[in-house]
C-alpha cells in the first residue's frame, strides 16, 4: 500500500537533512542530548513534560526564568541518565494499546486491498494515513478491527469489527498523509477502550528521546516497537526516527514516554546499493514480488500530530462534522477512558478481561468464533479441526463457500499468521467453554 511517490518524498527530506541529522546524532551518541535539539525546543520540552513527571517523583518544578543549568538538570533526569521507567508506563500503555486497531482496506468492489493501522482519537473518530484510506469511497467499504492481539496466555483474543462512516465525517490530506473518519456500528462495544486525546502544543518530544509505536505490522497481530526507537530529527511537519516497522504499520500512533501521541507513522527510508536499488534485510536486491515487508528500512518518518491538528482547525466544517471536530479538539489530552456502551469488561484468567457482547458467529463444521462471556479465540474440537483440514476450507451451511464478512476477515488474519496446511496449529486455538 505504501507507494513509490511516498517513499521518494521521505527519502528527499531525509537526504536534505543529512548534515543536520548527523550533527544531532553525534551529540546524542556523546550523551549531550540536551544539545541535540534547538534551545527553544528544549525549553518547551522541559515545561511540557516536567509537571507530570516531576509531580510523580516529588521534585520541584522549574520556575519561569530559572537558570538553564537547573532546567537542564530536570530534563536530564527525565531523558537521559537511566533507562529505568515507572511501572505506571506499562499500566498506561496497556490501556492505550486497546485504542489501536487493524484497518481492513477494501476497494470499491469489496475486495481486500491491504491492511493498515488506525487509532481512536475521540469517541467517534479514527485516525490513519491518507495512503491507507485515500478517499471517502474507500473508507466506506473498509472496516477496522479491534483486539486482534494475543492475551497474556498467548491465545488470540476475540476481535471487534466496526465499519467506517465517511458520510458523517471524513477529512483527508495528501501532503500530511492523514485521514480522519468516523466509525459506526456498535461503537458502545469499544467505548471502554477509550481514545487518545491529542494536543497541538509543541514540546512533546525532542531529538534524542525515544518513542513507542503500537502497530499491526503487515496486518499481523498487534505489536509494539519499544524503547529502541530514537528521534534523530525534528522537521516542521515530520519526525525522523530509527525503529523497526513494516508497511502495515502505516497509520500507527507514535508515542512519547508520557503516552502522548506525537506523530502519525506513515513512511520509511529504504537502504539502497550504489546503483540506487532497494535492498532487503539480508542484503539482496529487492523485487516487488518479495513484498514491502522484506525491505531493509534504515529510518522512518511520522507526521507531527501538532501539524495535523492545526490543519483541522483551519478547515471550514459545519453540522455533524463541526461537532465531531470540536469534540476531538476539546478532548482532554492523553489516554481517555470511555464510558457506557453495551460492552462490559470483567476480569478473566488471562488478566485482561472477558468481554460480554452477547454475539456469537457460527461457521460450518461447528467452528465458532465466540465473542461471548468466556471465549478467548476459536472453539474447535479435534474432530472438527480434522474435518476442516480435510476439506481444505470452510463454507456456509448451504455449501456456497461464502463467509460472513467478520468471519472472513478473522480467518484471513489467522491464515496469514498461522498457515493453512497440515501444520496449521489447531491446538493453539482451543479456548474455554463457549
Amino acid at each position: 500500500m505504501i507507494n513509490a511517490e511516498l517513499i521518494q518524498g521521505t527519502e528527499n527530506r531525509f537526504a536534505q537533512r543529512q548534515g543536520i541529522r548527523q550533527e544531532r546524532e553525534a551529540k546524542i551518541r556523546a550523551g549531550a542530548i540536551l544539545e541535540a535539539d534547538s534551545p527553544e525546543r528544549v525549553r518547551k520540552r522541559i515545561r511540557h513534560v516536567a509537571r507530570q513527571v516531576i509531580e510523580d517523583e516529588g521534585v520541584g518544578l522549574p520556575a519561569p526564568g530559572e537558570a538553564p543549568a537547573q532546567a537542564a538538570a530536570v530534563l536530564e533526569r527525565i531523558l537521559g541518565r537511566s533507562d529505568l521507567m515507572s511501572v505506571r508506563y506499562l499500566e498506561v500503555g496497556l490501556r492505550v494499546a486497546r485504542t489501536v486497531g487493524r484497518v481492513h482496506v477494501r476497494s470499491a468492489d469489496g475486495s481486500r486491498a491491504g491492511f493498515g493501522t488506525g487509532f481512536m482519537v475521540s469517541p467517534r473518530l479514527l485516525l490513519t494515513n491518507n495512503h491507507v484510506l485515500t478517499n471517502a469511497a474507500v473508507a466506506g467499504t473498509s472496516r477496522v478491527e479491534f483486539d486482534f492481539q494475543e492475551a497474556v496466555d498467548g491465545r488470540l483474543r476475540s476481535s471487534i469489527f466496526l465499519t467506517l462512516d465517511p458520510a458523517t465525517f471524513f477529512v483527508t490530506d495528501r501532503a500530511l498523509d492523514f485521514s480522519l473518519v468516523a466509525v459506526r456500528g456498535e461503537t458502545g462495544s469499544i467505548a471502554p477502550f477509550g481514545w487518545n486525546g491529542l494536543s497541538a502544543e509543541e514540546g512533546k518530544v525532542i531529538a534524542g528521546e525515544y518513542v513507542t509505536i503500537i502497530q499491526h505490522p503487515s496486518g499481523e497481530r498487534k505489536q509494539l516497537a519499544l524503547r529502541e526507537n530514537q528521534i534523530v530529527d525534528v522537521l516542521d511537519d515530520f519526525l525522523h526516527y530509527r525503529t523497526d516497522t513494516s508497511p502495515g504499520s502505516s497509520g500507527s500512533p507514535v508515542f512519547n514516554d508520557q503516552w502522548e501521541v506525537v506523530a502519525l507513522h506513515h513512511s520509511g527510508v529504504p537502504r539502497k546499493d550504489a546503483r540506487g536499488r532497494i535492498l532487503t534485510r539480508d542484503g539482496k536486491v529487492w523485487t516487488r514480488a518479495m513484498g514491502d515487508a522484506a525491505i531493509h528500512w534504515i529510518a522512518n518518518e511520522g507526521v507531527r500530530i501538532s501539524r495535523i491538528l492545526k490543519h483541522l482547525e483551519g478547515l471550514s466544517l459545519s453540522g455533524a462534522q463541526a461537532t465531531l471536530r470540536k469534540q476531538l479538539l476539546d478532548s482532554e489530552k492523553g489516554w481517555q477512558k470511555g464510558t457506557g456502551g453495551a460492552r462490559e469488561t470483567f476480569g478473566d484468567a488471562n488478566g485482561y478481561g472477558a468481554e460480554n457482547t452477547g454475539r456469537v458467529w457460527t461457521l460450518p463444521l461447528q467452528l465458532m468464533i465466540d465473542v461471548g462471556q468466556h471465549g478467548s479465540g476459536l472453539q474447535v474440537s479435534a474432530g472438527e479441526a480434522a474435518a476442516f483440514d480435510a476439506g481444505g476450507g470452510v463454507g456456509t451451511a448451504d455449501g456456497n463457500g461464502a463467509l460472513p464478512d467478520e468471519a472472513a476477515d478473522f480467518w484471513s488474519g489467522f491464515e496469514s499468521t498461522n498457515g493453512t496446511g497440515d501444520d496449521a496449529p489447531f491446538e493453539w486455538l482451543v479456548g474455554g467453554a463457549a
